[in-house]
């Protein structure tokens, strides 16, 4: 039981974590559309951060959720089995209220994750949006002024056959 009280406190640290990085993306967005250069590279950098956090985070849960288990001999474990067997436990004769504690607060835990990992996905598809559209507007700002060709890009069999921009004959 005390392997799962751990896993408890790690997913309300990842719940908070998720929460953070949720609303520094929305941020982020923010500064994407302001054009807020400097402020968008802190928030990447800060971003960066958190997503290493959430790897330590997500080992922990993964190593916490084999260990359980080994407890239980079997091969492997989700949360939502541990919610099941807690609020089986529960029922039994002796009644373990701990264990129907543990299940309903796994259970919450678990809905609110599902919630901020969908709003970050939801958000990250709309930075890739932003991002995208940024680019293609700087893009079309320099190929309109000739400050670089269209056919100017990259690898491929066609690559070493590019035209050079205004900018490298000037240079």
């Amino acid at each position: 039981m005390e392997n799962i009280r751990h896993l408890v406190e790690v997913l309300k640290s990842q719940v908070s974590l998720y929460s953070e990085l949720s609303e520094l993306m929305a941020s982020e967005k923010q500064a994407i559309v302001s054009w807020l250069i400097e402020k968008t590279v802190e928030i990447t950098k800060r971003k960066e951060a958190l997503l290493r956090k959430e790897r330590i985070q997500s080992e922990a849960r993964n190593a916490l959720l084999s260990k359980i288990a080994a407890e239980q001999n079997v091969a492997s474990l989700k949360i939502l089995d541990i919610i099941y067997v807690a609020r089986e436990k529960a029922q039994t004769a002796e009644g373990d209220a701990e264990a129907t504690r543990i299940a309903d607060e796994l259970a919450g835990l678990c809905d609110k994750v599902t919630e901020l990992v969908a709003n970050i996905h939801a958000e990250n598809i709309s930075l890739k949006i932003l991002y995208a559209t940024n680019n293609r507007l700087i893009n079309d700002f320099f190929t309109q002024s000739g400050l670089t060709n269209v056919s100017a890009a990259g690898y491929g069999p066609n690559g070493g056959n590019r035209r050079m921009s205004s900018m490298q004959r000037v240079g």
